[in-house]
């Protein structure tokens, strides 16, 4: 089961490029490929994966996108965002 981007809590801070918003298997950016943070599509694409890989749980999206807000660097690629996720999924981010 994929989400789209109507599912997205955050979907008006990302870019759709081409207009293109739901989620195929056809999208796949590479662990190695610099993650763009603000592009929907690559959003998209980590959530589906890290739910394809860890179970489905319906706060699992929300939770993706709240953490991306703190990405300690600008420029991780797809691999390394995963590990972050991963690593940091128990911290509480809160926004100040």
């Amino acid at each position: 089961m994929n989400i789209t981007k109507s599912e997205l809590v955050l979907k008006s801070r990302y870019r759709w490029p081409d207009g293109h918003s739901d989620f195929s298997k056809a999208h796949f950016f590479g662990d190695n490929l610099v993650f763009g943070r603000h592009d929907g599509m690559q959003v998209l694409c980590l959530i589906n994966k890290l739910m394809e890989q860890y179970g489905i749980d319906f706060r699992l999206p929300l939770k993706i996108e709240e953490m991306l807000i703190f990405l300690p660097e600008k420029q991780l690629n797809h691999l390394q965002v995963k590990l972050w996720l991963v690593r940091n999924w128990s911290e509480e981010m809160i926004l100040s």
